[in-house]
């Protein structure tokens, strides 16, 4: 690797850069899975996420499915990056340790992410650089609604909601035991990963174990990490924009290095254990999880207030932060169980409940070497969920239920910008399916009671209301057609709320001196007690062929969402560094997606598959100007073939340059990622086999910066890169 560094000095610029990242809103605001690999076979899959028993071709909801086999070659460290060629979906990552989902150019707050259909109850909301409490190694699927058309998972959905399913508390029994080991090498980071799964059953019991570890050194890259280019145009906008001329005096220095990312080393464990009693009527059982990661943020990610109240520790007070690592901990514990009547108005009922125990901690490296830990976030909560099925009369059936919530937040340290709050949640829902011949159609409700209440006085207390419908017509056997409408309201959040606001009075700290500087958005970050709640309209139609030689999708949206909540510069700054207050303005965001798959060949047991994909979002605010941060239209394609003991396909993505930027923001230029991947399996005797696999990223060796990423001046994307693997099941 060559190790060349130039050193870079702008404390404006990297503010600049940052904040045209997060001015768009909120930032950081019985199941079976077959292998899927090819798109007839998912549309085909029974989908979990909905509220009836229907495969993902005939549910009556916009939702994609990642399992099996392609969910194995896809996943990666972060559910943004694993997801990110998915159509409709884009990675908002923060550096190379951390990705979250954008769904139809809606993240954070707005894309509700579940564990086993239940919150994670993390802190990845409050902050763009904090991971998801999840894990994509070990996911059997993940299902993906686009849009707010489902009522099951939380009002506040208005962007759609990632799903992460695993067999952590067994639903059924298996009939021999089931044994995974897989191991992976990743050249681009020098990654070493290993991952065990173990499914087993011993008289009405059935029981889950699995564990992970992996380690990663710098993230290789085409080029220098930091684009000096775009940092010294950002510092000229901002100057424009603040109306002064920047000095360096004062500013942190931090080097751009050629050829890998600074900082981006990590490492990650966690294991899994869960048990349940399975029997004619149901089951009921529970898990305990446990999840480590360790990782970096690039030279640049984030920002300080070099003021004098900053740095207490005599010890640190006259060094400069040379880099900032990040400590995640979780401990999660889950009860599931379910109850199926025979001859009863009730068809069954089924009770979900998570406890997790989430922290968060931002550990600060000095120059003399030593470390600190500068702030620590920590979230405790409970979540429930009762779905209530009734039997089915006629041509309808429903399912409805409650679903409730509480969680302590709190934050210690310098970049405590949001008080400790008690945040607590009651829903109630419903959905109603009536069928007949070609005819389907769904009507749902959900009301919803929001309250977050902080240490003294100003607690907010919101009720929401939302409701939605679809209909889906069989046009024939193999095809149909969806209509989908859904008006959905979003509470304002903590975040948004409280955020460096006195709780004495409610509104914004009046003295600079007190505000809190939030390091990795590089702002200072005001919140807003007046917000209304968003309400989002939206409407979908869609087309579908689910079986025959041609498969595929297409879909188009219109989303007009109401006092849409969203970061204004308030024309400040302190230090150097921007002021911006939430405020709400409508926005209307609109696309279109398409999916399809034709068979190419078939002969001696081979089978050839081309696929086609694209998407595209548009996203303004009503009073003029883009949001910021939307995702770039993307086309690509996939050649793939299947054997009875191999598989190997080539996948090709073109990222396209998105010129749509909002304030704060620069160009990005297209670029196109070329993927293989080849597999062989090595039957072993009986059920057992070894399976050996390549893959090759970025084949090209792209200079990747990701519009949607929040440090894309500072971070690109990864380098050429080859990973290899071993996996043995049994």
């Amino acid at each position: 690797m060559d190790i060349q560094k130039r050193f870079v000095k702008s404390k404006l610029a990297l503010s600049a850069s940052i904040t045209a990242a997060t001015l768009a809103g909120s930032v950081y605001s019985a199941e079976d899975t077959p292998a899927v690999t090819h798109l007839e076979d998912r549309l085909e899959s029974i989908v979990i996420t909905a509220p009836f028993q229907a495969s993902e071709g005939q549910t009556a909801l916009p939702i994609g499915i990642l399992s099996g086999e392609a969910l194995r070659e896809k996943a990666t460290n972060s559910l943004g990056d694993t997801l990110k060629n998915e159509i409709g979906i884009a990675n908002a990552s923060f550096g190379p340790g951390v990705g979250q989902p954008i769904i139809r150019g809606q993240t954070g707050n707005r894309v509700s992410i579940l564990q086993n259909s239940i919150g994670l109850t993390d802190a990845s909301n409050v902050s763009p650089d904090h991971v998801n409490g999840t894990e994509a190694l070990l996911a059997d699927r993940i299902e993906v609604i686009r849009g707010p058309s489902t009522l099951l998972y939380g009002s506040g959905a208005v962007g759609g909601v990632v799903n992460v399913i695993d067999n952590r508390i067994p639903s059924q029994l298996v009939d021999h035991p089931h044994l995974q080991l897989e191991h992976t090498y990743n050249s681009v980071n020098e990654e070493n990963k290993t991952i065990i799964r173990l499914d087993a059953s011993a008289s009405s019991f059935g029981f889950h174990l699995d564990a992970f570890t992996r380690n990663n050194d710098n993230v290789e890259i085409n080029g220098s990490a930091i684009d000096e280019a775009a940092v010294e145009k950002l510092e000229e906008m901002a100057e424009a924009l603040l109306g002064e001329e920047h000095s360096d005096e004062g500013d942190p220095v931090f080097y751009n290095s050629n050829g890998f990312v600074g900082n981006s080393e990590g490492e990650g464990n966690g294991f899994t254990v869960g048990a349940s009693y399975v029997g004619d009527s149901g089951f009921f059982g529970f898990s305990v999880a446990e999840i480590t990661n360790e990782y970096g943020l690039p030279p640049g990610s984030h920002g300080h207030d070099h003021s004098e109240k900053e740095r207490s520790d005599e010890d640190h007070e006259e060094e400069e932060v040379e880099f900032v690592r990040i400590g995640m901990d979780q401990t999660r514990y889950d009860f599931k169980g379910q109850y199926n009547f025979t001859s009863s108005p009730l068809e069954s009922i089924k009770a979900t409940v998570g406890y997790t125990d989430y922290e968060h901690h931002e550990i600060e490296y000095f120059e003399d070497g030593g470390f600190e830990v500068g702030t620590l976030f920590s979230n405790k909560g409970t979540e429930a969920r009762f779905e209530f099925k009734r039997a089915a009369t006629g041509n309808w059936e429903g399912v409805w239920g409650l679903q409730l919530s509480d969680v302590e937040f709190s934050a210690i340290g310098e970049e405590a910008f949001i008080p400790r709050s008690d945040i607590s949640n009651l829903g109630l829902f419903g959905v109603e399916r009536y069928s007949k011949n070609r005819f389907t159609a769904e009507l749902g409700i959900r009301l919803e009671e929001n309250t977050v209440d902080p240490d003294g006085a100003c607690n907010n207390s919101e009720t929401a209301m939302s409701v939605s419908s679809s209909v889906l017509y069989d046009l024939d056997a193999q095809s149909n057609f969806l209509v989908a409408a859904a008006r959905s309201e979003r509470s304002p959040t903590i975040e948004e709320l409280y955020s460096n606001v006195a709780l004495s009075d409610c509104s914004r700290i009046m003295n600079n001196k007190d505000l809190v500087f939030h390091a990795a958005t590089s702002l200072y970050e005001v919140g807003n007690t007046q917000l209304d709640k968003e309400t989002s309209n939206n409407i979908e139609f869609g087309y579908r062929r689910h079986s025959g030689s041609i498969t595929g999708e297409i879909s188009a949206y219109y989303n007009q969402i109401d006092d849409y909540i969203y970061f204004n510069l308030t024309g400040e700054s302190i230090n150097k560094q921007f002021v911006a207050i939430y405020q709400a303005s409508d926005a209307t965001f609109s696309g279109f997606e398409a999916e399809m798959s034709l068979a190419v060949y078939e002969s001696n047991g081979i089978r050839g598959e081309l696929s086609f994909f694209g998407d595209i979002v548009n996203a303004e605010f009503d009073a003029g100007g883009n949001v910021p941060r939307i995702p770039p239209m993307k086309l690509g394609a996939e050649l793939r073939y299947f054997a009875d003991n191999w598989s190997a396909h080539i996948h090709a993505t073109h990222f396209d340059s998105q010129d749509d930027t909002g304030m704060l923001e620069l160009e990005t230029d297209s670029y196109t990622l070329v993927s293989v991947y080849a597999d062989y399996h090595v039957p072993i005797g009986g059920d057992s086999e070894f399976k050996l696999f390549v893959r090759g990223d970025n084949l090209l060796d792209q200079e990747i910066r990701n519009h949607s990423s929040l440090l894309k001046n500072f971070a690109p994307e990864s380098g050429r890169g080859v990973t290899l693997g071993l996996r043995f099941e049994y």
